[in-house]
């Protein structure tokens, strides 16, 4: 080595992060781009210059791999795709043990029957789109875990008002298309909370094809209580699958996701995070299933569609597909009647489609009631916003290939000597630490 006496070198903080691969390299570049000048000699070789910078790094190296490391010697933190980890360690993986809620449980389906236990292995197949057209687009992972022996030992069905509502809403917006002379050139999206969308997919299941699009597991700790869907669909299976044989061929399709997929993360070091984008068809995939029209169906009235589909929906609608909005709290019953129509109107298809405009039937009777809706759907138009997930897609695929942000659907995880594993928050795991085994 060189006699030369190395200059002092400035180590002053010129960026802060937590992460150990930045740490390094931030002193790194600093050092690098500083004019090395040693006194009396002149500037510095090469190779003594490359000798102190490595040894900078290699001592910023180790520092971070010990501070990333717990004292007992566990494995330093990795951040993981959460469904990845789910699929290769268990769908409770670092829970294990720990209760799923049902809130509104029900020991039976829809008919009355206690045997919903039965066939989860074959639930994939069993509420799949019926047409083939349409199954490219199905995405079954959610309900892929309804076949783990553990996961059944935690299910159940649920059943509450809100699934009731929204099956008759269903029902109410399928009655709409009952007089159009062809429907097959509309497709649906519901967006809107799980259960709540299964309900109403199942109201509309003898006209429409059913698509589900849940990408995702359950944990018991997850941010998206995705659980609740599988228990949903259990509640409704027979009506799915008696719709299968009843409803029209072609039908068109009724594309159905988790509006929670996208739930606020907040700054829980213990939380799952088992949040999903919604992967649906292009404009070009639409096109060729020969659909002109797309109804965007969500809860309640929103001012725009979910940000991961902005970027959908406004290729869509370059492509020449007319994308209009319909809130299903904008189907009322009707008065002095359990039955729900569009506003609680006794004319609701003549008004419906005199305000959307893509069928053309008669004007409403002299003296029918008009309907009272709080949205606006009619004259919804999707237009370009900047959020996370803008300008995220890989060969034009539009949902199909679509990013996820950075640490979105990402868990930390983290093994101990003994075979134990935590997972938190995606870069920090924190100090709660969850049993079970690897």
């Amino acid at each position: 080595m060189s006699d030369l006496e190395l200059p002092p070198v400035d180590f002053s903080r010129r960026f802060f992060a937590d992460h150990a691969d930045l740490v390094a390299a931030r002193w790194w570049h600093h050092e690098v781009q500083k004019p090395y000048q040693v006194p009396e000699v002149g500037e510095l070789k090469r190779r003594d210059l490359l000798i102190a910078i490595g040894g900078a790094t290699a001592f910023f190296l180790l520092a971070s791999r010990i501070g990333s490391c717990d004292q007992d010697g566990d494995e330093p933190n990795v951040s993981m795709d959460a469904l990845e980890l789910q699929r290769g360690r268990g769908w409770d993986v670092g829970a294990a043990g720990e209760a799923l809620r049902y809130p509104g449980a029900s020991a039976v389906d829809v008919e009355g029957t206690a045997n919903w236990r039965q066939g989860l292995d074959v639930l994939v197949g069993e509420i799949a789109p019926s047409q083939d057209q349409l199954t490219p687009f199905y995405v079954p992972t959610l309900f892929q875990v309804a076949s783990d022996q553990g996961f059944q030992r935690t299910l159940s069905p649920i059943h509450d008002d809100e699934m009731d509502g929204a099956f008759a809403r269903g029902r109410a917006l399928a009655d709409l298309f009952a007089d159009v002379p062809d429907p097959s050139g509309t497709a649906l999206l519901i967006d809107a909370p799980g259960p709540q969308a299964v309900a109403a997919a199942a109201g509309l299941a003898e006209r429409f094809d059913p698509v589900f699009l849940f990408d995702n597991w359950p944990h018991p700790r997850g941010v998206v209580p995705s659980h609740q869907v599988i228990a949903a669909a259990l509640y409704y299976r027979p009506t799915l699958i008696a719709a299968r044989a009843r409803r029209p061929v072609p039908a068109p399709p009724v594309f159905v996701i988790d509006d929670r997929r996208l739930a606020p993360y907040g700054e829980q070091s213990d939380a799952f995070d088992n949040r999903y984008l919604a992967r649906f068809p292009s404009a070009q995939a639409l096109r060729i299933m020969g659909i002109s029209h797309l109804l965007y169906v969500t809860s309640a009235p929103v001012a725009h569609e979910a940000d991961d589909l902005n970027d959908d929906f406004t290729a869509i609608a370059q492509g020449g597909i007319d994308v209009k909005l319909v809130a299903l709290s904008d189907f009322r019953a009707r008065a002095l009647s359990n039955v729900y129509s569009y506003g609680g109107s006794d004319a609701p298809h003549l008004y419906f489609w005199r305000s959307y405009g893509w069928y053309h039937l008669p004007q409403p009777p002299a003296g029918a009631r008009p309907p009272v809706v709080f949205s606006d759907g009619a004259s919804f138009r999707p237009t370009p916003r900047a959020t996370i997930f803008s300008s995220r897609t890989v060969g034009g695929l539009g949902g199909v290939g679509k990013q996820k942000p950075s640490g979105f659907g990402r868990v930390s995880v983290r093994t101990s000597r003994t075979g134990a594993v935590s997972v938190g928050r995606s870069g920090s795991l924190g100090r709660t630490r969850f049993g079970g085994g690897g």
